[in-house]
């Protein structure tokens, strides 16, 4: 049986879905007070969808991921640190669907979130917002 992901959250913005996009989950985790002696491998996190303020990730359960945790992702070379705002259960007890924030992304990363935004936006060359007539 499919996990059944939840629909109704409380982000700001657009949301779109997504195909099967991936991301690295947990890259060089961030923990309060506390340093790696060694890195741990990132888990894979498939994000289902995504708007200007967080997107909704679907990856492995964990007791250590808990509301309010920061977490770098990573998606090819672009990087973000996120907050979880939300989990919830998907029918499946190794996978939780994570609602995130952005709290800091690199250009690259910035850059992919706007041009998903942007093909979503009416074509402004034939609207006429390119210019001030």
């Amino acid at each position: 049986m499919a996990p059944q992901i939840p629909t109704g959250t409380g982000r700001l913005g657009e949301r779109i879905g997504l195909g099967d996009v991936f991301v690295s989950w947990r890259v060089d985790e961030l923990i309060p007070g506390r340093l790696r002696d060694r890195a741990r491998p990132p888990e894979i996190g498939r994000v289902v969808d995504v708007s200007i303020s967080g997107a909704a990730i679907v990856a492995p359960a964990s007791p250590q991921l808990r509301r309010g945790r920061p977490v770098c992702i990573r998606l090819d070379d672009a990087d973000a640190v996120v907050r979880i705002r939300r989990i919830e259960e998907i029918g499946d007890d190794d996978w939780r669907l994570y609602g995130v924030e952005f709290v800091e992304t690199d250009l690259a990363f910035r850059d992919w979130v706007n041009g998903l935004l942007d093909a979503r936006r009416p074509d402004s060359q034939t609207l006429g917002w390119d210019r001030a007539d």
